[in-house]
């Protein structure tokens, strides 16, 4: 099964640890390896002092664990604002967000329960939209391989042949999601065993055919029941399929179960719009599923449209803030591009710190190295060549450096200094560590970042012109601006004035003059297909 990745879901852990590694070691060797294991429902429990033996690396998963946030107020506390690695196979996703693999997976999540109140262990319409900022901002959007919630969605179980063994409380926003993002398999917890039958994305005859939607429950780990708790499964990341293996539907397909309970949902609100302003024809409503999506991925098919107009009436589009540094991004500021590359691409950014100061970024919506795969990541050292050679000729060195924390998308930044500087750079990044409250571990010269931290892991990491390598991933507090306060310094770049991008951003004018000439210095040095660089 080439290309295939094996996965492991399971329900609410519920501080049954080692309960869940006993089985997963259990199922890993006789049938692994697994590449991870998804956590959904409320993982910590009652006691404190066996979720801290999570915590601190007492009891160790034999394999990557990815958790949700809590359902419940009672474990808030074990969890921190941002995503976490909490031991070396155990990291807490975050309240929700895309997890892109390095296998080529594309695994979306929202933690807590349905919430009028907003609170650390609740979602709300808000929540639901973050979600799918990057989403609405990629062409050619098909849907995502898993999708991840603790709650199970409203009406699941409506058309389909089976039927859950009982009653459980569903979230509607969940629905709205689900249709959205029209995952391949959705995995929740807090509810029983269930297994629905396939269901449609698409209206039979009236649309092209999409991927069915497999939705499984699980039950809490131990259960008293003793119902089904754990799931493994095989799965190709959806990129890697033709239109038609990817399109394949079931004997046992059903129909779209949240059809009717969206399209009244929007009717209310739109009822609700109108008697706010009832001067204004406002049918605006969380998703678009009226705007037809085009599918410019090449699967082996024709190009197609969603058709749901008579559905769900013309919106007036909520604003969004869509990914910049996505190619396909229409409002991407292209005048900042300086090469494009097969899976990667360099472009000055705003408030450079020097004149030749660069980042790489990837063409598809990749969020860091970590989550980066073999590709890319050749291609990201193929660009730190060329600019290093760039920086060479001009008797300078280089500092490359990587921020995943509170950023969308990968972003590795190179930033050319004096040579002379070079034996003062270690230190000086060590002491604005330790002025910061943080500590950065020296990786070996055979260490990579993305063999440091789980993917979804926040980290900083830094490659110095002596060949040093330093890294954390203790990102509570962490200064957005960390490597710019450093290479600002007067010992290093002497413009501290420029510590903060938004005090030195340029206008376009002025910014395309700047790529230009970069362009120029880079040529010698580019790799890339010089018609793909203007």
């Amino acid at each position: 099964m080439s290309g295939h990745v094996k996965v492991l879901a399971c329900g609410d852990v519920q501080g049954k640890f080692v309960q869940l590694v006993k089985r997963v070691k259990a199922i890993n060797e006789k049938s692994g390896p697994f590449e991870m294991l998804l956590c959904t429902g409320e993982f910590f429990g009652p006691s404190e002092e066996e979720n801290e033996k999570v915590t601190s690396g007492q009891i160790e998963f034999p394999i990557p664990t990815y958790i949700l946030g809590p359902c419940c107020p009672s474990t808030s506390g074990m969890y921190p604002e941002e995503s976490e690695e909490f031991s070396s196979n155990v990291t807490y996703l975050g309240r929700r967000g895309l997890l892109n693999t390095a296998s080529g997976l594309q695994i979306a999540y929202l933690s807590g329960v349905d919430g009028s109140r907003p609170n650390q262990f609740t979602f709300g319409w808000d929540d639901v939209q973050e979600l799918l900022v990057p989403i609405r901002a990629t062409s050619g959007f098909l849907g995502v391989d898993i999708l991840l919630t603790s709650m199970w969605p409203s009406e699941v179980a409506k058309h389909a042949h089976n039927q859950p063994t009982r009653e459980v409380e569903g979230a509607p926003l969940i629905s709205r999601l689900a249709s959205a993002l029209k995952p391949r398999y959705h995995f929740a917890g807090m509810g029983t065993h269930y297994e629905r039958d396939p269901y449609r994305n698409h209206r039979v005859l009236l649309e092209p055919a999409q991927h069915v939607t497999r939705f499984i429950g699980l039950s809490a780990v131990g259960n008293e029941e003793k119902e089904k708790w754990i799931y493994a499964f095989s799965i190709q990341p959806m990129k890697k399929l033709t239109r038609s293996e990817l399109t394949v539907q079931p004997p046992n397909s059903s129909e779209f179960p949240y059809m009717d309970l969206i399209t009244d949902m929007l009717r209310r609100e739109a009822a609700e719009a109108r008697a706010k302003e009832p001067k204004k024809n406002n049918g605006e409503f969380f998703f678009d599923m009226s705007e037809p999506v085009e599918d410019t991925v090449d699967r082996g098919g024709r190009k197609r449209r969603g058709d749901r107009d008579q559905f769900f009436p013309p919106a007036e589009k909520r604003p969004q803030q869509p990914c910049w540094f996505c190619l396909s991004n229409n409002d991407a500021e292209k005048h900042l591009v300086v090469a494009v590359g097969t899976h990667c691409y360099s472009a000055m950014p705003k408030g450079p710190l020097v004149e030749d100061h660069a980042m790489i970024l990837t063409v598809a919506h990749i969020q860091s190295m970590a989550a980066a795969g073999e590709e890319v990541r050749a291609e990201v050292d193929k660009f730190k060549n060329a600019f290093t050679l760039m920086a060479h000729k001009e008797g300078k060195a280089v500092v490359v450096f990587e921020r995943n924390f509170r950023t969308q998308h990968l972003q590795v930044q190179v930033v050319p200094v004096p040579k002379a500087c070079i034996k003062g750079l270690k230190s000086a990044f060590q002491s604005q560590a330790q002025i910061a409250g943080t500590e950065l571990a020296l990786l070996s010269h055979d260490e990579n970042v993305w063999e440091q931290v789980n993917e979804g892991c926040p980290y900083f990491y830094v490659e110095l012109p002596d060949g040093s390598k330093l890294f954390t991933r203790q990102m509570k507090g962490f200064p957005l601006q960390f490597a710019r306060e450093v290479l600002a310094s007067d010992e290093i770049l002497g413009c501290e004035d420029k510590v903060d991008w938004r005090a030195c951003e340029l206008g376009k004018e002025e910014e395309t003059k700047l790529t230009k000439k970069l362009q120029e210095r880079f040529k010698p040095f580019d790799f890339t297909d010089a018609d793909d660089s203007d």
